[in-house]
């Protein structure tokens, strides 16, 4: 019988928690053994005995366990400034990975770490699981075959707002740099990566190849001045294999609502609401006899310990598939530079049940309109936009913020 997959955790808070009940969940079904965990929160532990009858043994950082414990499989729930190195350490001991999105932030990060994966090493899958829900491989398989028509452009709306609590959370949050690592921290970094990662997706020949960016033109700009990386963006990808991507986000929307992606064709445009596994249609009658799959985007965790555990399944999310998402983020910076403000003069402020947040007045409209038309803000008029360039990403390899 193949022993089941030791796995140790390393953040058991936060977004961690998540990780936790998963896989507490998969030690009691025996698809996997959680022996350890690694956080120093005072909450911690109590954290861990809430969901397991038997806590795992506790470590003060992901070193600690990986001396101590013989894993297979070790679960990032980290900040983002950490994730590369905690990728190389854990490959370093031979043990596979499950981190959360982003990945890395560098196009260079994530080459050191694929040479480190060559001629057989350590597994390593992105939490973009929701690039392999149903709803998204049904809206993929629309678009590919031809029932939207010719398709126009990918795209990606999305309207959210965070308080100012959201930014004071963690001292990377909004950042740039932290303690001398790259964050990048901004709408498409971090909380609409998902968005991003499905346009890439969709705009590619099949699920298992994300498109790879050519150019980027991107306009990033921050409504706040306590922070460094863009709240706001619109960004313009061309792809290698001849597609275009529209992005239009920000987190300083008057009212939150489900993201989506989308797919123009000439005959129809279909979104896919991806948190919600909602298809819609533009005419409406387009979609009448096409259904979405309403199942729970795949198990990650599960996915990674069986492809360890030596059953022939396939990563879902493998790191090779995210190179071209990296490489999107940092042709953005290369084409925009540092996020650039806004001025007060466009933005109100409000204050409801304690928390403070900033609505950037009209972005709400905006960000559908040029979405959905093929434009930045600048090329829509917007008075507090400033044009750009595109950047070639031929060839491109490595990152310095100090140039942009």
């Amino acid at each position: 019988m193949t022993p089941l997959p030791r796995v140790g955790l390393v953040g058991v808070n936060g977004y961690g928690r998540t990780h936790l009940r998963n896989a507490a969940r998969l030690h009691d079904e025996g698809r996997l053994r959680l022996l350890a965990y690694a956080d120093v929160a005072p909450t911690a532990a109590a954290a861990v005995a809430e969901h397991c009858a038997e806590p795992p043994r506790a470590y003060p950082g992901l070193g600690a366990m990986l001396d101590a414990e013989a894993l297979d499989v070790a679960v990032l729930g980290t900040p983002i400034p950490l994730h590369a190195e905690m990728i190389e350490q854990a490959f370093g001991h031979g043990v596979s990975v499950l981190v959360e999105k982003p990945p890395v932030v560098t196009v260079q990060d994530v080459d050191r770490l694929l040479g480190r994966q060559e001629n057989g090493g350590p597994a390593c899958q992105v939490g973009f699981q929701s690039a392999r829900a149903p709803v998204m491989r049904t809206l993929a398989r629309l678009a590919r075959s031809g029932a939207l028509g010719t398709v126009e452009h990918v795209g990606l709306v999305g309207k959210w707002l965070r308080a100012d609590s959201y930014y004071a959370r963690t001292g990377w949050a909004g950042r740039l740099t932290h303690e001398g690592r790259y964050v990048l921290d901004g709408t498409l970094t971090n909380p609409l990566a998902h968005g991003l990662m499905n346009t890439l997706i969709l705009a590619g020949d099949d699920d298992d190849h994300p498109a790879t960016p050519a150019t980027v033109q991107a306009e990033l700009y921050r409504c706040r001045d306590t922070i460094e990386g863009d709240d706001t963006a619109s960004v313009r990808i061309t792809t290698t294999n001849g597609r275009t991507i529209l992005l239009a986000v920000t987190l300083c929307a008057r009212t939150q609502v489900e993201p989506y992606v989308f797919v123009k064709g000439t005959l129809a445009t279909a979104k896919a609401f991806y948190t919600a596994g909602a298809l819609e249609f533009e005419p409406s009658t387009h979609g009448d006899a096409v259904a979405a799959g309403t199942e729970k985007a795949p198990d990650l965790l599960a996915n990674l310990v069986n492809v360890v555990g030596g059953t022939r399944e396939q990563l879902l999310c493998p790191l090779r598939m995210c190179r071209g998402f990296v490489l999107a983020l940092n042709g953005m910076y290369e084409s925009a530079g540092r996020p650039r403000p806004v001025s007060p003069h466009f933005t109100s402020v409000h204050v409801e049940n304690g928390e403070r947040w900033v609505h950037l007045v009209g972005v709400d409209d905006l960000v559908e309109r040029c979405a959905h038309q093929g434009q930045l803000f600048s090329e829509a008029g917007a008075g507090w936009a400033s044009p750009t360039r595109a950047f070639s990403l031929a060839n491109y390899r490595n990152f310095d913020l100090s140039s942009c």
